[in-house]
């Protein structure tokens, strides 16, 4: 379905610290666990994931430490067909995410980026080569980063999609140009100072999204009800798919690469939101980050 699409994820490369508990602590509150795990992460290497699971030929563009978990961070990129030729193994220390889930799959998560913080602005664009039709990148690293990488995207003609997380309010005006940029409600909030809590606060943040990036598309991820685009003229709301949520974590991120590989496929928009609602609909029912990527056949068999 996407095997002859080439693509790059510039972003980070986690290993995840994964709590579960009945429900979050207040402060000062100890509270007992019901188990933890580990599991491959970062909105980058979940991307990178994403893309290579749905068949897309992926480059990942980052830094892992000289570490243990660098080395199994490296490893399951290359288990999923990632090509890591261009991740960096020099890092001071890999990063980590410590993520606490709740009961209902809900979660916070704290990160500390490590080797995400060392990757070389210069280096990441470098990276970017002629012969890519996507660009996908996130927030999880410096805006350096972020902004060298997308220039030299647009420059070679590349599409490039920008995922807006984790929430901050990064200087859109900097990478201008870009065909998609997607946050999610936090995260909107952020970059607008608004949230996206009806049809109205949606095109206001939309359009500020829009007028920052001159971008074509603002689409934002709108959890259980979905998501939303904007083209600069209309705004439509493309609704979930029901599924029994597990964990919420890198929903956001397996509806990224769907989006964008059916963006590259079909240059249709909303069909390529309507991919990336299934597949995040995928993502929510399993446990883990990059572990609950779906495949093209499991979204092609999903049905309203």
């Amino acid at each position: 379905m996407y095997k002859n699409i080439r693509c790059a994820v510039v972003g980070s490369i986690n290993m995840d610290l994964i709590l579960s508990a009945d429900r979050i602590p207040v402060e000062g509150e100890s509270l007992p666990g019901n188990n933890y795990s580990y599991a491959c992460g970062g909105k980058g290497a979940n991307q990178a994931t994403g893309l290579a699971r749905l068949g897309a030929k992926t480059k990942m563009i980052g830094k892992v430490g000289d570490d243990q978990n660098g080395k199994k961070l490296l490893d399951n990129l290359k288990t999923n067909g990632i090509d890591t030729s261009c991740v960096s193994c020099e890092g001071s220390q890999s990063g980590l995410a410590a993520i606490i889930l709740e009961k209902g799959g809900k979660n916070r998560i704290i990160v500390f980026e490590g080797a995400n913080g060392e990757i070389d602005p210069d280096e990441a664009a470098d990276a970017i080569t002629d012969d890519l039709d996507l660009l996908l990148v996130q927030f999880e690293t410096h805006n350096g980063v972020v902004i060298k990488a997308v220039k030299s995207a647009i420059d070679k003609g590349i599409v490039a999609v920008v995922d807006c997380g984790p929430a901050k309010n990064f200087p859109l005006e900097e990478i201008q140009g870009v065909t998609v940029i997607s946050p999610n409600e936090s995260e909107t909030k952020a970059l607008t100072g608004i949230y996206p809590e009806d049809e109205k606060s949606m095109i206001e943040a939309s359009k500020i999204l829009l007028q920052r990036s001159k971008a074509k598309y603002a689409v934002l991820k709108l959890g259980e009800r979905g998501c939303s685009v904007y083209d600069g003229k209309d705004l439509r709301i493309l609704p979930a798919y029901e599924s029994e949520v597990v964990d919420t974590t890198a929903a956001g991120d397996s509806f990224t690469a769907a989006m964008a590989l059916e963006l590259i496929r079909s240059g249709d928009i909303y069909s390529a939101c309507d991919i990336g609602n299934k597949a995040g609909s995928i993502a929510v029912s399993r446990m883990g980050a990059d572990a609950s990527m779906p495949t093209a056949d499991e979204i092609l068999n999903i049905r309203r």
